[in-house]
């Protein structure tokens, strides 16, 4: 009896690892890629939402094999993007976000391969701010790309991180104007939100993080971050 449990045992741990080098006897993505979206006109990174599942989508569509689907990942609230992980070869890059991409992007990824793309965002947004005591003034310009492009709304946001952008998980609150033009103040004294978390922001230097968002032909454009010390 003892055996043929040893007999057994041993067929298992040979099944096992028999079963283990067939699962590892895969390459290893052997590229990746790196790059930016720039503004056509300004030559700039274009200001994105946070990464995450509201931003902006990359799509590799792999080009010349069997391959049905395309890898995706997120672009960065900066407008950079990055997959370290991907395999050598032949790609069609599309992106998906505020903006319209000025041309098709067959990309080759050889190793870790940069690769910059041109967009045209819908609006363009300029944006400063100011602090008076806990009293802090967006002050902003927004510029829509074409004239057909109407703005329909414009935010003032102010996060206690540095993430920022009109979803509720990056945002700790929002002004809605519809000037394109002018100053949005917010009395974080009264605020509760301010209050609530306070001890966040005295914790990280009295810092809290501000943008400007235009809505546009469905879309919403940002401006860059901007840090205030209060």
């Amino acid at each position: 009896m003892k055996k043929i449990s040893i007999y057994i045992s041993l067929l298992c741990a040979l099944l096992v690892t028999g079963c283990q080098n067939e699962l590892d006897n895969y390459d290893a993505p052997n590229g990746g890629i790196k790059g930016r979206i720039l503004d056509a006109q300004t030559n700039e990174p274009i200001p994105l939402p946070v990464q995450g599942s509201t931003g902006v989508i990359i799509n590799m569509f792999e080009q010349n094999t069997a391959a049905t689907k395309s890898v995706d990942f997120y672009a960065k609230q900066d407008g950079s993007f990055e997959n370290s992980k991907m395999f050598n070869g032949e790609y069609l890059l599309n992106a998906s976000g505020p903006f319209i991409l000025t041309g098709q992007n067959p990309v080759t990824v050889k190793g870790q391969t940069s690769f910059d793309i041109t967009a045209t965002p819908y609006a363009r947004i300029q944006a400063s701010a100011t602090a008076s005591g806990s009293t802090v003034s967006i002050t902003y310009k927004v510029t829509p790309a074409k004239p057909e492009y109407a703005v329909t709304e414009v935010y003032g946001i102010w996060n206690f991180a540095p993430g920022v952008d009109v979803g509720q998980a990056n945002l700790a609150g929002k002004k809605t104007v519809t000037a394109t033009e002018g100053t949005i103040t917010f009395d974080l004294a009264s605020d509760n939100v301010f209050k609530t978390n306070l001890y966040k922001i005295q914790a990280n230097g009295n810092k809290i993080y501000l943008r400007v968002g235009a809505k546009t032909a469905g879309f919403v454009n940002y401006s860059q971050v901007i840090t205030v010390t209060l």
